[in-house]
């Protein structure tokens, strides 16, 4: 079996919707009936992040290193491509922030709300010459066991071009089927955590309300309608102009051609579950051609995780201002560029946003401790960010269209 076969999604009998929705019933009806009697089942959604964050390093490595080995990429293409999800990344961030200054969804919140004896150690400024010295680890196993970003994602990257050049020799193909094993290992690992992840919303939820009452839902709202709107102003105007320079199609043209593959990335979840669906709608709606489809779907939205690095942004932000820590302008940068790099290669994982958040809390310094009361919306925004990231796959098979001039695929059979 390889790994992407295990990384599929088991499918369940009882919906992850539902399980959340009990989960959240029986949380604030343990917390109204016990009071602070209860808060001791707040450790379960410690419990839960701790694997998370436990899985989440080698996760990224793996990802990321099978990503190299399996994608074929012109070098033309690559500039094209990595160009536009740089500046698609620039404006997801820059939107995060401002959204997060004017709406300041932590402030909601009292403070102390989540405190669970976890110590802040919210890092400094930015000094470039010591972040560009950290970048270069002093052993293989240090970022690791540091949860470096930034290192992890360097090494996976040289890692993967250097099997991608042992390709074709024996010991290469072994090497990469290594990483495909493993990397279907992690993933099916993660599926056991993620079973846990109601449970601990149950507990936390029983902590929270037993002990503070229900003002967190006031400030959970804010949260939610903080990503909602980044996310809505990102795919509403932002993609739209995009679509309009590259396909000169108005707003509701394009949205109306990119109907089938938004809708089933709402109701899925995920970009890679609706994959088949975007590659059909681009070839045969979009005209794009066959490869550039592939090239922007299948392995560029690896890097272009517009929706996740927006989520993670607001709300690693929420959980500062939630802990009353002040972020500068600088940090707020920092904590952007390591979202966005946390989010490359990790499309296809499961539950990835609240993956990839454990790592960027841990490498900007913020507590772990307030991360659990997030399982609560996540699924919701989960799929707010899947549609984001098919819309911006769209958008950017049709740049890249524009850019190759190939000849774009008749439409005739759906695209499997």
């Amino acid at each position: 079996m390889s790994g992407s076969e295990i990384a599929a999604s088991p499918k369940r009998r009882f919906p992850m919707i539902a399980q959340l929705i009990l989960a959240v019933a029986v949380g604030c009806l343990l917390g109204l009936a016990c009071g602070p009697r209860v808060a001791w089942l707040g450790e379960l959604g410690i419990l839960v992040v701790r694997l998370l964050k436990a899985l989440a390093t080698p996760l990224v490595f793996f990802a990321i290193v099978d990503s190299f080995c399996k994608s074929e990429i012109p070098w033309t293409k690559a500039v094209v491509l990595l160009g536009v999800c740089i500046v698609n990344s620039f404006v997801a961030g820059a939107l995060a922030m401002g959204l997060s200054y004017v709406i300041a969804p932590g402030s909601h919140v009292p403070l102390g709300v989540f405190s669970t004896g976890e110590e802040s150690k919210a890092k400094g400024s930015i000094d470039f010459l010591t972040a560009l010295k950290d970048l270069v680890p002093e052993s293989i196993v240090d970022p690791f066991l540091k949860n470096n970003v930034i290192s992890v994602v360097l090494l996976s990257v040289l890692v993967g071009i250097a099997l991608r050049r042992m390709k074709n020799a024996g010991a290469g193909a072994s090497l990469i089927r290594l990483v495909e094993d493993g990397f279907g290992l992690l993933t099916s690992l993660l599926h056991f955590v993620i079973v846990l992840v109601p449970f601990a919303v149950a507990g936390v939820l029983a902590k929270v309300v037993g002990t503070t009452g229900f003002g967190i839902f006031a400030s959970l709202g804010a949260l939610v309608g903080t990503v909602t709107l980044g996310l809505a102003i990102h795919v509403g105007i932002y993609y739209a102009i995009l679509a309009f320079i590259a396909l000169r199609l108005s707003p509701l043209s394009f949205f109306r051609k990119a109907e089938e593959p938004i809708v089933t990335a709402l109701g899925t979840g995920s970009s890679m579950a609706t994959l088949p669906v975007t590659l059909r709608t681009l070839e045969n709606k979009f005209g794009v051609s066959h490869a550039n489809a592939r090239m922007a779907a299948c392995i560029g939205t690896n890097f272009n995780n517009d929706g996740i690095m927006l989520y993670e942004v607001v709300a690693a932000l929420f959980i500062a201002q939630v802990n009353g820590i002040h972020l500068g302008f600088s940090q707020q940068v920092s904590l952007a560029v390591t979202s966005a790099i946390a989010a490359a290669g990790i499309a296809g994982v499961p539950e990835a946003g609240l993956i990839t958040l454990s790592l960027v809390l841990s490498s900007a310094g913020l507590p772990l401790a307030s991360l659990p009361i997030l399982l609560t919306v996540d699924w919701l925004l989960g799929r707010f960010r899947a549609a984001t990231n098919v819309t911006s796959d769209i958008v950017v098979a049709s740049m890249l269209q524009k850019f190759t001039k190939e000849e774009p695929t008749e439409a005739t059979e759906p695209v499997t």
